[in-house]
């Protein structure tokens, strides 16, 4: 029942932590340079560092756990698992994806030098959207303390977090184009 308790806890505090890292993510996006983005891009990395170390505690304890019926296999190849083969699975395809926007944002440096792999960078690490929902449906589905209160609203949290924050993001972008639009141009006859 231990490692039950720690596996549970372990798949939650990733979410948790993801949910603040692309929360994060999400506001920082296109801030320009300053101090505080400075700070922010290093509470983002750290709290994707800390859910990703969550997330091996997680999977390592769920293949501890001879009740989970999740062998090696099924943690490698999605969707063989002997229980709840398909939100198993969409936990590998999560997990394989925030494998890969980690190495992404590791890579950084030597992707975006150019204005196009700047763009390419992006669309790569926006996949960490993805990893995200991959992870709250799997949690979601594949979780025996799902229907427990406190967790469901701690989903509804995690979902209306990421929700409100991409939100503001696309708001944010939108704003000055927006503003310029409804303006009158200078010298424009009415």
């Amino acid at each position: 029942m231990t490692i039950w308790y720690i596996a549970r806890g372990a798949g939650l505090a990733a979410l948790l932590l993801l949910t603040i890292s692309t929360m994060i993510g999400a506001f920082m996006t296109g801030r320009g340079k300053s101090a505080t983005r400075v700070v922010w891009s290093y509470v983002h990395r750290v709290t994707a560092s800390l859910g990703l170390g969550a997330l091996l505690v997680h999977v390592t304890s769920i293949l501890a756990d001879p009740w989970a019926h999740v062998g090696w296999a099924a943690s490698i190849i999605p969707f063989t698992a002997g229980y709840r083969p398909t939100w198993i699975g969409v936990g590998t395809l999560a997990v394989y994806t925030f494998v890969a926007v980690a190495a992404v944002g590791v890579a950084r440096a030597r992707i975006a030098v150019s204005e196009r792999g700047a763009r390419a960078w992006r669309w790569l690490h926006g996949l960490a959207y993805a990893g995200w929902g991959l992870a709250l449906l799997h949690g979601f589905n594949s979780g025996t303390d799902s229907g427990v209160s406190w967790v469901r609203e701690l989903y509804i949290a995690c979902a209306a977090g990421v929700a409100a924050a991409v939100s503001a993001r696309v708001a944010l972008e939108r704003g000055p184009d927006l503003v310029r639009s409804t303006r009158p141009k200078l010298g424009a006859v009415r």
